[in-house]
């Protein structure tokens, strides 16, 4: 065997057996659990944004590393298996991540890379690289939870993380100090934080993640009756609204949000051609512009995320602040529609005028839409609503006919109700007469078209719950069981009119809201028996409820609403007109406050280092024996120079130094032998006492040279 062949066998040998001493350091490590918890909460909490089966390769890599941890497995997966399972990996989120998008592509193939990285780590460099994935992955998680308690939530697992850290370097380092160096590292870190978050810029999000809602969660774009229905049974909050005066009566909270003028004689829906000429006008900058007049109210809205480009207001609304102006597009149907996707919280600022809907002109686009009739289905409505016109051919007669037949007659409100799948209409009009609000809308529009009345249905929400009692400013929340559907109908003499024909049904879900109108069918969130909103009987509950909800509408209002137009404000608070040179000059402040932070913070541990009370008074001993020629040497530790002074001076001086010696040790290199802070000041005293009784005894002893 040549020389070269005995330095690479060496050389392989050396490198496995410190590579094994590394695993078997790192399997009895808790930093490792630490980070699986990390990930695998993190994977829990994103359940329906991370695909399924790259969940279940983080639940074999946090499987793995416990395994590890409690002795089951001694050995982790070798380079050639988690190549082999990378790259499967690779191809599997290749076919499934293509009709996510990018963003949820990226953050799926994160997620892989931090269950892949779980199970491989070997060296520092790759526990480095798995925090500081983890830290990235952590970040990603605030794109699509943004509430408070995901907020303390992402907060906690960093922090997690961060411990993690120290433990991977300090194993031996017990939890409570762990937690306390962990926990004072980001106190110190938060002033500079909070800094950085008011005055850095607040730029746009770079990101849209087109995903579909279902009707379980929000308002769709086809309303078919009975969708709504389920929509009832979540608790889910839809949108807040704060008023800077007092909000309206619970009767005119009416919350447009999409127009539906296309029947097909089941379903409602945007109408296709509404659809492309809005298309139009946003290419050619047509903004629509509503004629407006007469009394509005102020308020600011903070939607939760919904996917979808349409906002919510009271009719008629136009955007407020230049900022809404720029971000929100007004459509010819009074719709407010947002320029980019509500993938987040998102606030904006409206002012309605309620009573100018009647204002408003029909045009031929109008008129065509929403005298549009489908070619077959409900024959009996048909002939119903023609025999009805022939008696009543004044469109006011006409329209207090059909509102009648709904009170007159056995109609029934119900979260309940039956399946309709063959000509609804009918069914619902002659047979079942039992439904929810888009039943009733649906049947009312209909029956206005086949009386040549141009009709549609709009859908959003109508109430909301008043949660702050003041006088200088009121909030409602607004919740996804308080979604609705009424009916907007055009005469020549009073112009557009909202129709609610649940108003004559139940007249206790437009006066009070849907907990109270279906207090005797009891059937309010019965899907959702555990949800605080079914328990406001309760004293308790509803205070808990109402705390809850207060501390989140603060959280949105000031924290997540925290805009470029917020941060602009603020900074005309500080330094008055934001010219360039106040701007540099309030730049140059900022700079100075986070230097003056930084060195408040590292200034303390620089003098502890530099001024450790203990090392300073055995230095102290030394520089006195030193000028009284005995100085140590560099290869003597504290016992080897105790033992020198012992024979070469007398008791006088060697006795001192030798208590002296004795407690820097124990305090230096035995610490945890001092177990309470008070046994530790005493000998840190103790320590001074024998010092000072050294310097007078080496004065006074002839035995040396006198010291200076």
């Amino acid at each position: 065997m040549s020389l070269l062949q005995k330095l690479t066998f060496w050389r392989h040998n050396k490198v496995k057996k410190l590579l094994l001493k590394d695993r078997q350091h790192h399997a009895n490590n808790p930093a490792f659990i630490i980070c699986s918890v990390v990930l695998l909460i993190f994977d829990l909490s994103l359940f329906d944004t991370v695909i399924g089966w790259i969940s279940l390769v983080v639940a074999c890599g946090v499987t793995i590393r416990f395994a590890i941890y409690f002795a089951y497995q001694k050995h982790i997966p070798t380079l050639r298996t988690l190549n082999l399972l990378a790259l499967l990996s690779i191809l599997g989120l290749i076919y499934s991540a293509l009709p996510l998008g990018f963003l949820l592509g990226m953050v799926n193939l994160l997620v892989l890379a931090c269950a892949l990285k779980l199970m491989q780590v070997r060296t520092q460099r790759d526990y480095y690289q798995l925090v500081v994935s983890l830290l990235f992955l952590l970040g990603c998680g605030f794109i699509f939870k943004q509430s408070l308690a995901f907020t303390l939530l992402y907060s906690l697992l960093s922090l997690a993380v961060i411990l993690a850290l120290g433990f991977f370097h300090v194993p031996n380092l017990g939890f409570k100090r762990q937690i306390k160096q962990v926990g004072l590292l980001c106190l110190q870190a938060l002033p500079i934080s909070l800094l950085l978050f008011l005055l850095m810029p607040q730029l746009p999000p770079l990101w849209q993640t087109p995903k579909a809602k279902s009707a379980k969660t929000g308002l769709a774009d086809k309303i078919t009756p009975g969708d709504i229905a389920s929509l009832s049974q979540s608790s889910e909050l839809a949108f807040r609204a704060t008023f800077e005066t007092s909000a309206p009566s619970q009767k005119d909270r009416y919350w447009r949000a999409i127009a539906l003028e296309d029947f097909d004689g089941k379903s409602w829906q945007v109408h296709p051609l509404r659809k492309k000429h809005r298309r139009f006008q946003q290419l050619t900058q047509q903004e629509f512009s509503p004629l407006i007049k007469g009394p509005y109210v102020d308020y600011d809205i903070i939607t939760e995320p919904t996917q979808q480009h349409w906002l919510f207001a009271l009719d008629i609304a136009v955007a407020r602040t230049s900022k809404s102006q720029a971000e929100i597009w007004q459509s010819d149907d009074f719709q407010l529609i947002s320029h980019q996707p509500l993938v987040g919280q998102y606030q904006y600022e409206v002012r309605s005028y309620m009573q100018a809907l009647a204002q408003q002109p029909l045009n031929d686009l109008d008129r065509q839409l929403n005298l549009s009739l489908p070619n077959y289905g409900n024959p009996r409505t048909q002939q119903w609503v023609s025999k009805l016109r022939q008696k009543k051919p004044q469109d006011i007669d006409f329209i207090a006919a059909l509102m009648g037949y709904f009170k007159t007659e056995n109609f029934r409100y119900t979260l309940r109700p039956a399946p309709m799948l063959i000509d609804p209409v009918d069914t619902f009009l002659f047979e079942q007469q039992a439904g929810f609000c888009s039943h009733y809308a649906s049947a009312l529009a209909y029956s206005l078209r086949l009386g040549g009345i141009p009709a549609r249905i709009v859908a959003g929400y109508q109430g909301g719950e008043l949660m702050a009692k003041t006088q200088q400013q009121q909030y409602l929340s607004v919740y996804q069981y308080d979604a609705h559907a009424w009916v907007e109908a055009w005469l020549p003499a009073t112009g557009w009119q909202r129709l609610d024909p649940t108003t004559l049904v139940a007249p206790d879900r437009i006066s009070f809201g849907l907990r109270q109108a279906m207090l005797e069918e009891g059937s309010f969130l019965a899907d959702s028996p555990f949800s605080l909103a079914r328990l406001t009987n309760i004293a308790l509950f509803n205070n808990l409820r109402l705390l809850l909800a207060d501390v989140d509408y603060n959280w949105s209002r000031w924290v997540l609403g925290f805009d470029k137009q917020k941060q602009q404000d603020l900074f005309k608070a500080i330094v008055g007109t934001l010219s360039p040179q106040r701007l540099a000059f309030l730049g140059l402040g900022i700079v100075t406050v986070i230097a003056l932070l930084l060195t408040l913070f590292f200034i303390p541990h620089w003098y502890v280092n530099r001024v450790n009370p203990v090392q300073g008074i055995y230095q102290q001993a030394l520089k006195l024996l030193a000028g009284a020629g005995h100085k140590r040497l560099n290869w003597q530790g504290p016992q080897d120079f105790n033992l020198h002074i012992q024979t070469q001076l007398p008791s006088a001086i060697s006795e001192p130094f030798n208590t002296l010696t004795e407690i820097y040790v124990q305090l230096n290199y035995q610490g945890k032998n001092t177990k309470s802070l008070l046994s530790h000041k005493k000998l840190i005293k103790n320590l001074r006492r024998q010092l000072s009784l050294l310097k007078k005894k080496l004065n006074k002893s002839q035995f040396v040279k006198p010291l200076k």
